[in-house]
């Protein structure tokens, strides 16, 4: 039996109909105020319907030549020297490429002044004629240019924009406003054809779904990298871009939508849709025919693991920046854009306030479960509307007017719920939809994971009886030694997965002398390696089985360490490193995952066996491409190392321990490269007032540019902590 609102009075339907009201005007209330606490729900449901959206079926004619792990395995540590990317201008110039697009800001040495590399660099961009190049600002108030004052270098400066509908309205719809701003040496980008901006502006969830197209910096205003890229392609001059104020950016005969600062929604691919990539080594070696690059829009940029911050983006969380522009560039070029109308907004209130109007009335002259069916078709309704929105190319925001149905729709079922009385049981089904409904934009959207393998019985000799973790190298599992029954740590090493096959013998005869070497530094504070070998096409390296946690785990603000405990951690990691380097073994990686402290307060740096392949990137001069964060100018500029550039690690760990933050940070690695070889980090007490001051010298010293200028010897480094720990307990308060 079907059943009536219980206020079936004409008071009753009165309070109904201005509980639903209510609701409406609320839901129309935050409309209009857009409060910041609901973005993720938009967000979600625009990442939702862009995984649904369909694809062009034109093929891009865009194409990613990438200096990836190969690259790096065959080439050397990134970055190279430039004259190897000008030989691959010169190549690309020769193949008949379009457009080529260096995603690299090769930045000027400290001097100012152009290197060889730099020359030869820029005479392959200048003869090739169709090089755009990139530069980029720090985002904020306007400052001054890089090391230059207020004086902008011509070929920059020449890249803005000519154009504008109406540049008074500048102050009413104000564009990204850069301040310093980094480009590339002199004599590489004087005869670049186009440059453009690489800013990124994430979204407060860290996804990036928009490209800012407009930066103002002073009275200029610059435009994007993939604009440039995407106008060179077309053959569109400078004096044919124009931008319309708060609207749009004209292209010739194109429009290209924009919000009110000129940003452009970014219509991802799907992740199984990717642009063609190519490997750089490839490129250069012949195995890309000349003829696959003749008319193509060639991008590029660095794909090597450890060498790049991914960017998140709706469809993945580890997005190189060049796959990035490659995809931009793609859209612009095939017209596929994502636009929100000025006419948008008042047809996503007409709904809101005319659903809400129908349901209010509904509430007092229909049954419970009409009630119910409608609000589900009008939820339904609002999805169908999103997603076809989306694949025509319009972002129809849904939620205000959702709000409304479902927060009148769940009035309608507490109000039957409050008369005590047993509803039909398709109502208590069509709650349920309408909760879950209300709660699936929030959700994960993780997929379900595969079930592991089945673990090895064996490798080698030893029994394996869990596993400990995996990364892009291998498996490391926890297994024992049946001959004399000990705990081991085997890691593994898939060198067929990393490498040509060409390298790989070479590659495993130096990863086996090198693990032969460091299995000889017999130390309390460093992991002792016991054995290596081959078993079945596998490498391993049995090493001591350690129980405790990474440093990592104690470099959040919330996570941090008491200061003297962090002394007394790096001090014994700052002697085991003394102890590897008078024995000739730099270890080249230091970071706080390669240090553990066990449940004893014992340190234990780890990972000296394979210090020269952290991130699978072997070279075959024996160089490496290490972690970018913690790695030493010399490391960056490539130089010889010796133990000091592992002590400047450990100073920037400490540094991290003691803050919670890296010393450098940096949008991109060529900024991070810049902070690293030039800047010197906020004082540590500046970032934890909680620090010893005292601790600033220190660090000062680890972390100095000039090899020369920081502590000679690990042991130093050692004795200078555990003064400082002795007069912090000299000065502490007695218990």
């Amino acid at each position: 039996m079907t059943q009536t609102l219980p206020n079936s009075g004409s008071k009753g339907r009165a309070i109904d109909l201005a509980l639903g009201l209510g609701i409406t005007a609320l839901a129309a209330f935050l409309f209009f105020l857009r409060p910041g606490f609901l973005d993720p729900i938009h967000s979600r449901l625009y990442d939702l319907s862009l995984k649904a959206r369909g694809e062009s079926s034109r093929p891009p004619d865009v194409r990613v030549v990438a200096v990836d792990d190969a690259s790096v395995a065959r080439l050397g540590r990134w970055p190279w020297p430039r004259a190897k990317m000008a030989e691959l201008v010169e190549f690309l110039s020769r193949s008949g490429a379009r457009v080529i697009a260096l995603d690299v800001v090769f930045i000027a040495s400290a001097s100012g002044k152009d290197s060889d590399e730099d020359r030869l660099l820029g005479e392959a961009v200048q003869k090739a004629g169709n090089v755009v190049l990139p530069f980029y600002f720090t985002l904020g108030k306007p400052g001054a240019a890089q090391g230059k004052g207020d004086e902008i270098p011509p070929p920059v400066l020449s890249s803005s924009f000519l154009l504008f509908d109406d540049p008074k309205k500048f102050s009413d719809f104000p564009p990204p406003q850069g301040g310093e701003i980094f480009f590339p040496a002199p004599g590489i980008m004087r005869g670049a054809r186009a440059m453009g901006h690489i800013n990124v502006l994430p979204d407060p969830d860290g996804k990036v779904r928009w490209e800012p197209l407009i930066i103002q910096h002073g009275n200029h205003f610059y435009p994007a990298f993939t604009l440039q890229i995407a106008g060179l392609a077309l053959g569109v001059a400078r004096g044919d871009m124009k931008v319309n104020v708060g609207r749009s950016l004209r292209l010739a005969s194109m429009t290209l939508p924009t919000d009110a600062q000129g940003k452009m929604l970014i219509p991802y691919y799907p992740a199984h849709r990717d642009i063609p990539h190519w490997s750089f080594v490839d490129v250069l070696s012949g195995k890309i025919r000349p003829e696959e690059l003749k008319d193509k829009v060639i991008l590029v940029g660095v794909s090597a693991a450890g060498a790049y911050d991914f960017l998140a983006t709706p469809f993945s969380p580890r997005l190189t920046g060049v796959e990035k522009h490659a995809q931009t560039v793609t859209a612009i070029l095939q017209g596929r854009f994502i636009s929100r109308p000025a006419w948008v907004a008042f047809f996503e209130f007409g709904l809101l306030v005319g659903l809400g109007l129908v349901l209010s009335f509904l509430l007092t002259r229909r049954r419970l479960s009409v009630q119910l069916l409608v609000c589900l078709a009008g939820l339904a309704g609002l999805g169908v509307l999103m997603f076809v929105g989306m694949r025509r190319g319009l972002w129809i925001q849904v939620f205000y007017p959702a709000l409304t149905v479902m927060g009148i729709g769940l009035l309608a079922a507490s109000r039957r719920t409050a008369t005590g009385k047993k509803e039909a049981p398709f109502s208590g089904e069509a709650t349920a939809l309408m909760t879950r409904e209300k709660r699936e934009p929030t959700l994960s959207g993780d997929s379900l994971r595969p079930e592991p393998a089945s673990l090895p019985k064996e490798i080698g000799r030893y029994e394996i009886l869990g596993e400990l973790g995996r990364g892009a190298m291998g498996i490391v599992y926890r297994g024992r030694d049946p001959i004399i029954d000990r705990p081991v740590a085997i890691k593994t090493i898939r060198f067929d997965r990393l490498y040509e096959e060409q390298d790989i013998q070479g590659l495993k005869e130096r990863f086996f002398k090198e693990a032969q070497a460091a299995g000889k530094l017999a130390h309390p504070s460093i992991v002792t390696i016991f054995d290596v070998g081959e078993f079945r096409g596998l490498s391993y390296m049995a090493m001591e089985y350690v129980e405790g946690e990474p440093l990592s785990k104690f470099t959040s603000p919330g996570q941090l360490l008491p200061a003297e405990e962090v002394l007394e951690i790096v001090a014994q990691a700052a002697e085991a490193l003394d102890f590897a380097h008078q024995r000739g073994i730099v270890h080249r990686d230091v970071k706080p995952a390669n240090i553990m402290r066990t449940s004893g307060g014992q340190i234990k740096v780890m990972d000296f066996g394979i210090a020269k392949l952290p991130t699978s990137t072997l070279t075959q001069d024996g160089s490496v491409l290490g972690t970018p964060a913690y790695m030493s100018p010399e490391q960056i500029q490539g130089k010889d190392l010796d133990g000091r550039s592992d002590l400047f690690s450990l100073g920037s760990i400490l540094y991290e321990l003691l803050t919670g933050t890296k010393p450098f940070r940096g949008e991109n690695l060529s900024a991070l490269t810049y902070q690293i070889i030039h800047e010197n980090p906020p004082a540590v007490c500046d970032r934890n007032s909680q620090a010893p001051p005292a601790v600033e010298e220190v660090i000062r010293k680890a972390l100095s540019k000039n090899p020369a200028d920081r502590f000679g010897r690990g042991k130093e480094f050692s004795r200078a902590l555990r003064r400082l720990l002795q007069e912090m307990k000299k000065n502490s308060p007695p218990a």
